[in-house]
């Protein structure tokens, strides 16, 4: 059988490349013998572990110093870790007044409401978003364009209706 030419070359090359590869193992200078064993040093330092070439262990700390003696490595010209100052005035309460009933759906017997984007069936406990946070709700009652619902901290029951002024 005869090889043709271009794939000859390649194995050609390939025969010599391991041909060098054993030679070079084989030449190897076999390990020296152990010397005489060193005395143990007291304390371990740095010196030692380079002359064992054992890698150094490192370890990061960050220390969560605040914006005078220290800053975010990654932000710099970040004010985000700056104290806040302090609100003056006391903290407004979320009004339950801004609570809208926006949609009633189901049927008569498992009817679902939509109250600030929040979904309450009857019996449910629930918070509701309103612009100054969120309201603990309960829904008690839901008719076909109604619910009504006890706020959480109120006495009073309110009864949300359907808007319809964009039918």
């Amino acid at each position: 059988m005869r090889i043709q030419p271009p794939f000859r070359h390649g194995i050609e090359a390939a025969t010599a490349a391991g041909l060098i590869l054993f030679f070079v193992s084989a030449c190897k200078p076999a390990a020296p013998p152990p010397g005489p064993a060193k005395p143990a040093a007291a304390k371990p330092s740095a010196i030692a572990f380079a002359a064992t070439n054992a890698p150094l262990a490192s370890v990061s700390v960050f220390e969560q110093l605040m914006p005078p003696k220290g800053c975010d490595p990654f932000f710099p010209n970040s004010h985000r870790r700056e104290p806040q100052p302090a609100k003056s005035g006391p903290l407004a309460k979320p009004l339950a007044s801004e609570l809208v009933l926006k949609g009633v759906v189901g049927s008569v017997n498992n009817r679902l409401a939509l109250v600030n984007d929040d979904i309450l069936k009857v019996g449910e406990q629930g918070s509701v978003k309103v612009a100054g946070g969120q309201v603990e709700v309960k829904c008690l009652e839901i008719g076909e364009d109604y619910a009504v619902i006890k706020v959480t901290g109120e006495l009073e029951t309110k009864r949300l209706q359907l808007s319809k002024k964009g039918l």
